[in-house]
């Protein structure tokens, strides 16, 4: 973790990729921020925003990798929050 905001911001960087990642160079420049906020009584907004991408091949496929992967997890974080909450 890079930094923390309670109820607000978590930045995180990662510091040891996988054995076997596909872009290792790249991922050591990179750093992800989450944002937090209020959107209602028991609801709460994420944003995702990612840092650190250089305009290299590996750098690019690496972006494009995270925009599909950490769609789906959202998307998967969205539906477990909603069953947990009926």
């Amino acid at each position: 973790m890079i930094s923390f905001e309670p109820l607000r911001m978590l930045s995180i960087k990662v510091t040891k990729p996988p054995a076997g990642f596909p872009f290792p160079n790249a991922v050591q420049r990179m750093w992800t921020v989450l944002y937090f906020e209020s959107a209602g009584p028991a609801r709460t907004a994420v944003r995702e925003v990612s840092m650190g991408f250089g305009p290299d091949e590996e750098s690019q496929r690496m972006r494009a990798f995270f925009a599909r992967g950490n769609a789906t997890t959202l998307s998967q974080l969205q539906k477990r929050f909603a069953a947990a909450s009926r």
